[in-house]
């Protein structure tokens, strides 16, 4: 057991390594991170002048450099599963000591971890800068940062799932791309789901992203216990879901490498 952790911590800190060295991809990520946090902050100090609603810009900048966080800190999942069960890669390491999947996954949350230590470090000075007093508590920010990294780690999680339904399906672009959108409709990723009628937020629990993206991400502006608690326990049901779509799939994959060799 002790054995697999360490080999599992390997391949985290190799993929940590190698994401940290793209310098080129790390700083064209903050670069466009700035952007976004620089446009929207015009947008809402705009609104918050017109409503009358001072620091408005703070409460909603704060909240969509967390969501931006999550989402765009997440690789590709669904691409590297896809290409490994068509090329016939993740055939040859069904048989082996290291779980394939669980390979596959550390080295995503290893790419994410960099992303997404980054653009928090970055992301924080310039939200800062730009709106000056958060709308939270300091004590808090921790929880908040963790709850953020799990929840990004459920996201690598989710799309590592999706690219296993290339057992299925000739090409995953298209579901992908269909998840990603309704993973900032439903999951509120730009706009939080509170300024959306009551009927559509009825919808959006219904949802994944509801609980890893919206749940999480509104403790930047709605921070207390029992927010915190229904996040947990809703991510964890997720958790729960995804984890037995993957393991049946995965059973689906072994099943027809050991029957028809791959």
């Amino acid at each position: 057991m002790t054995k697999s952790f360490a080999k599992y911590a390997m391949l985290f800190a190799l993929s940590f390594k190698q994401a940290w060295s793209r310098k080129a991809n790390l700083s064209g990520l903050l670069f466009f991170l700035f952007i976004l946090l620089f446009i929207y902050n015009r947008l809402w100090e705009v609104i918050g002048l017109q409503d009358g609603v001072k620091g408005l810009n703070a409460t909603f900048i704060w909240y969509l450099l967390l969501a931006e966080m999550i989402i765009l800190s997440s690789p590709k999942m669904e691409r590297v599963l896809f290409d490994d069960i068509r090329s016939g890669t993740m055939a040859y390491y069904v048989n082996k000591p290291v779980s394939f999947f669980i390979m596959r996954y550390c080295e995503g949350v290893g790419n994410m971890t960099v992303s997404f230590l980054l653009m928090g470090f970055f992301g924080c000075i310039v939200t800062f800068a730009l709106t000056g007093t958060p709308p939270f508590a300091w004590w808090q920010f921790p929880l908040i940062v963790l709850m953020c990294y799990i929840s990004s780690c459920i996201n690598v999680l989710f799309y590592t799932g999706i690219g296993l339904c290339a057992l299925w399906l000739g090409s995953i672009r298209t579901l992908a791309m269909a998840f990603e959108r309704l993973a900032f409709i439903f999951g509120g990723a730009i706009f939080p789901l509170s300024i959306y009628p009551e009927w559509f937020v009825d919808i959006a629990k219904w949802t994944p992203f509801y609980a890893f993206y919206y749940l999480t991400i509104k403790l930047v502006y709605d921070f207390s216990w029992i927010n915190l608690w229904n996040a947990v326990l809703l991510n964890t049901l997720w958790i729960a879901v995804i984890l037995t779509f993957i393991g049946w799939a995965y059973a689906k994959l072994n099943k027809k490498v050991n029957i028809y060799g791959g």
